[in-house]
């Protein structure tokens, strides 16, 4: 009996017995089965149409880290330049510059998927959200948390590779020097920074430690800089370009407005149209009833009078450095200002009147 069983066994073993790789593939090429039919059908081929279908699904996944540029519309400029960075850990970077105003706003926080939509969170500024429409394109979203449908364009584009932030933008804050080392305080954010003993910075305390109305005081200063974390981790400003010290300046103070006196101005308009951002152009109206400033190429100072809203500007004078691009804008700036018969603060904007006519707008520099 048991002999009976070993031999049925073996003869199992032999009917069940795999053939060879060599024998397959020889099978599937002359003979092709239901099996080997299902398996060719499953194979896709690498094409732009199957990987834009693969980036379509319901989920979207930030493996990378990865960057999105683009120019959104804006109400009351030419556009808003945007550079949005997304780390794979939750990071977000983002930068903000508003053409033709010279704001630029660097805003760090982390980012949430909900399927397709991204959100920006940050606690100090609120910013859109947008939709994936693919993995390569995001469609800012409505109130209604839907993307909007314009002529107009509400898209950023991803870039093919990475590209690191360029975190410059302009500074203005209170700047103390004492025992050759700085720190610089945002009037914009309260943020105080030590500053790095760089080559910009050098000029900066020459300056600072040569001027007996600077030196041992905290002194409002405009610079371009970054903040940048050094060996230790601590985090530091790097100066870029040192613009200029304002002495009898303080710091804009949101809740006190109709104040003229001791504020960096910022000219926005000038007869309606908004200058050029790269002018910054500003000034300053001091408690001793003496102005100066920058006025895109060249500095200047003179004297005013100021009775209730009549305001009476003299004495005006100013380097004579020859700038092409912005001579004509600087004349037109200047003149308007010693026009000027009358000065009112209306909200966050300080304008200048000739006849009731509106010469200049300015707003509080803030960076």
């Amino acid at each position: 009996m048991r002999k009976s069983l070993l031999l049925v066994a073996l003869v199992l073993a032999g009917c069940s017995q795999l053939p060879a790789p060599e024998q397959v593939a020889a099978d599937n090429v002359s003979a092709p089965g239901p099996a080997a039919t299902a398996e060719q059908d499953d194979v896709v081929p690498d094409s732009e149409t199957t990987e834009a279908i693969a980036t379509n699904f319901e989920q979207i996944f930030i493996d990378s880290d990865i960057s999105f540029t683009g120019t959104l519309p804006c109400a009351d400029c030419p556009g808003i330049q945007y550079h949005l960075n997304l780390y794979r850990d939750g990071r977000f970077e983002v930068r903000q510059e508003y053409l033709e105003r010279g704001d630029i706003n660097i805003i760090k926080g982390i980012w949430l998927l909900e399927k397709r939509n991204l959100h920006l969170v940050n606690q100090q500024h609120t910013l859109p959200a947008f939709y994936f429409s693919n993995n390569n394109q995001l469609a800012m979203l409505d109130l209604a948390g839907k993307p909007i449908s314009s002529a107009l364009n509400y898209q950023l584009k991803r870039e093919s590779d990475f590209v690191k932030l360029d975190t410059r933008q302009p500074m203005l804050g209170l700047y103390l020097l004492q025992n050759n080392q700085a720190t610089f305080t945002s009037c914009q954010s309260g943020e105080s920074l030590p500053v790095a003993n760089t080559q910009h910075h050098l000029p900066m305390m020459r300056h600072y430690q040569q001027d007996e109305r600077l030196r041992n005081n905290a002194v409002i200063a405009t610079l371009v800089g970054r903040k940048q974390n050094n060996a230790q981790g601590e985090t530091q400003l790097l100066i870029e370009k040192f613009e200029q010290f304002w002495p009898n300046a303080v710091c804009p103070d949101p809740y006190a407005p109709g104040q003229i006196q001791g504020i960096v101005w910022r000219a926005e308009k000038l007869a309606g149209r908004y200058l050029p951002q790269q002018l910054n152009v500003r000034m300053i109206f001091d408690s001793q009833d003496r102005l100066y400033g920058f006025a895109g190429c060249n500095s200047f100072n003179g004297s005013y009078k100021q009775q209730a809203n009549r305001l009476n500007v003299a004495g005006l004078a100013s380097t004579q450095k020859y700038c092409s691009e912005t001579s004509q804008i600087e004349q037109q700036f200047t003149s308007s200002l010693q026009a000027a018969d009358r000065a009112e603060v209306n909200g966050d904007k300080l304008q200048l009147f000739k006849d009731n006519n509106l010469l200049i707008e300015l707003k509080p520099a803030l960076n």
